[in-house]
């Protein structure tokens, strides 16, 4: 989603603002920031967050505020977890912001629906998971990553276009018309976080920190 300051009522922008600060606030209180002391820890968060800022460059959309692109927060998240996840989204937005192409008044609900929604919903996921399902490599892969991207995306989009809806500025046949568009991102964000997070489990399994050898590998 891409917020236009047109469409969205000063009260919901405020809102916004507020939700956002308080969970960044969160986000840098909880985040393991020890991970620092190592240089090669940095260059592949940083490397992460500069990847996200380009990917998000790549959009589709027509009407204003329904811009689609894909999201990869659930590789984010379950590399670093939820709170440098949302930094490294915050960090996106901002780079996205700064280019002008998006508005400094929606900053705020743009992070939370493009970034800060899915990643909640990865880390329920995650979550749900790991206590509820068996702890084997194919169940993290393709529940936790794949299908667990695919309902990051349908939520995020889902709440995009409820706050649309009110606003005032679309009716729902308008924004139903345009919600076939989210059917079709789901596939490829589900594969691509899938595909990621095989790639990286197998050849890079010390860069995610949900996952680990002995609990989804060892004996199984």
């Amino acid at each position: 989603m891409n917020f236009s300051l047109v469409l969205i009522p000063p009260t919901a922008l405020w809102v916004g603002h507020l939700l956002y600060l308080f969970i960044l606030g969160l986000a840098i209180q909880k985040a393991p920031w020890y991970h620092w002391k190592e240089a090669k820890d940095i260059h592949v968060l940083l490397g992460s967050w500069v990847f996200l800022w380009l990917i998000w460059h790549m959009r589709a959309g027509v009407t204003p505020g329904m811009e689609f692109h894909l999201l990869l927060v659930t590789t984010l998240t379950l590399m670093f977890g939820w709170p440098f996840a949302i930094l490294g989204t915050s960090v996106a937005q901002l780079g996205l912001t700064l280019e002008g192409q998006a508005e400094w008044a929606t900053f705020s609900l743009n992070t939370l629906c493009n970034g800060i929604i899915p990643i909640g919903v990865t880390y329920g996921i995650y979550w749900l998971v790991y206590w509820w399902l068996p702890k084997h490599f194919f169940v993290y892969i393709y529940i936790t990553a794949f299908a667990g991207s695919a309902l990051a995306l349908l939520a995020s989009r889902l709440i995009g276009m409820g706050i649309l809806l009110m606003s005032g500025h679309y009716d729902p046949n308008q924004l139903s018309e345009e919600s076939w568009f989210i059917v079709v991102m789901l596939f490829p964000e589900a594969f691509i976080n899938g595909l990621l997070m095989t790639v990286l489990v197998v050849y890079r399994p010390e860069w995610v920190s949900s996952f680990s050898d002995q609990r989804y590998l060892h004996g199984k």
